[in-house]
């Protein structure tokens, strides 16, 4: 049986050790693509790509583009010309824009035009890619081409800080772009994939195919009733939003657990703590059991050894990948409807809040009775386990193939 021959577009790749989420579910997807299809990655060729490019789960055939090295006077002019109006226009318009430097890449490549026009399947990951499904159905009318909204970015932008005039007229109007763009883009694709129903009622017609992310291996063993008050919160903290949400678990949340469990650990687990949030941190005293632990090798250890996780997060759009992955390892959640949303199932959480005293009077319920709260972790573990496990994902990705 002749196999596939699919170009995987997406702006960063996945690899063994990647920090974030999304990084994560490129690499189960790139080892499935590698193992049962011709595989050709196209991505752009910016500093972190580079430094990704040679680590261990990253595609045999990656092509990195824009930002080429050795390019004549004219090629560093173009260079010079995408990465300016890339800064431009998307601080001042659009945040959602596809990669400038990147497209000027691949028009400037034969290696990765032909790998398009010869492509059975064309995988676009996160917005930003699916944006160039025009410009790729022009390259390759034939090709079957697919879309996954790791998020809906309208949805995003509509939820960022908005507290002047100015802010709110600024983000109204990217969100109201940036649906428009959504609808373009849906329209033009032949499989769109997104990560919960939620997603799909956002993004509307046609109908959409729900894929869950494989974040479970189905080995994750019970959670044991957990013998500190460990609160854990797992997160890529380089991003914004996982920012935010960590300085007001600290300001809003926090005095109110530990004023009732002295003892009480807040562990922040993840690389790309800002400045401000380092400093913030070092400013309390040692009595707050506030730590960061940065980026650690084994997640497990730290689900392993948390009485709950907490998710704070208050903004962005999509499946929160880290309120999964503490459900498949058993661990109790206390999160937010931001951190539930899109997660499908009853009676999943040990406290859903959005006030600081909610999420406070939720952590604190959850260390007074570590008992009653396992016991309802251990019957979601299952669910969660099978629901976004490997298997289930590779059977989804391959429908869409044909």
């Amino acid at each position: 049986m002749t196999r596939p021959r699919v170009v995987l577009i997406s702006m960063y790749v996945g690899h063994e050790g990647v920090p974030h989420a999304g990084g994560r579910y490129l690499l189960e997807l790139q080892r499935l693509l590698e193992r049962e299809t011709e595989l050709t990655m196209l991505t752009v060729g910016n500093r972190l790509n580079h430094e990704s490019a040679n680590k261990p789960g990253v595609p045999g055939r990656l092509l990195l583009l824009g930002h080429e090295q050795g390019l004549g006077l004219a090629g560093k002019v173009q260079n010079r010309l995408a990465m300016t109006v890339e800064g431009a226009w998307r601080h001042r318009r659009d945040p959602g824009m596809p990669f400038v430097p990147f497209i000027v890449g691949l028009l400037r490549s034969r290696e990765a035009r032909a790998a398009v026009r010869e492509a059975d399947v064309i995988d676009l990951q996160y917005s930003e890619s699916i944006r160039l499904v025009r410009l790729l159905r022009r390259l390759n009318p034939t090709a079957r081409i697919t879309g996954t909204f790791h998020d809906v970015m309208s949805q995003s932008f509509s939820r960022e800080p908005q507290d002047s005039p100015e802010e709110e007229r600024y983000w109204q109007g990217v969100a109201r772009r940036s649906r428009g763009h959504e609808k373009a883009m849906v329209a033009r694709l032949d499989e769109v994939l997104v990560f919960s129903d939620k997603d799909a009622e956002l993004l509307g017609n046609p109908p959409h195919t729900v894929v869950h992310p494989p974040l479970s291996d189905g080995t994750e063993p019970r959670h044991p009733p957990a013998t500190e008050p460990v609160v854990v919160v797992v997160s890529y903290l380089a991003r914004d939003e996982n920012n935010k949400a960590a300085l007001w678990a600290i300001e809003h949340v926090w005095p109110a657990v530990v004023a009732q469990h002295p003892g009480a650990r807040l562990r922040f687990v993840g690389g790309g703590a800002s400045e401000e949030l380092r400093d913030r941190v070092g400013c309390l005293p040692a009595s707050s059991g506030v730590e960061l632990a940065g980026f650690v090798d084994d997640l497990g250890a730290e689900y392993e050894a948390a009485a709950v996780a907490l998710v704070p997060v208050l903004q962005g759009a999509g499946v929160k990948f880290k309120t999964v992955e503490a459900l498949c390892h058993g661990v109790p959640v206390v999160t937010t409807t931001v951190g539930a949303e899109g997660i499908d199932g009853d009676d999943l959480y040990a406290g859903l809040a959005d006030d600081p005293t909610g999420v406070a009077d939720a952590l604190v319920a959850v260390l007074t009775d570590t008992q009653a709260a396992q016991e309802r972790s251990d019957r979601v573990q299952g669910w969660a386990q099978e629901t976004y496990g490997r298997a289930r994902f590779e059977e989804t990705i391959r429908s869409t193939w044909a």
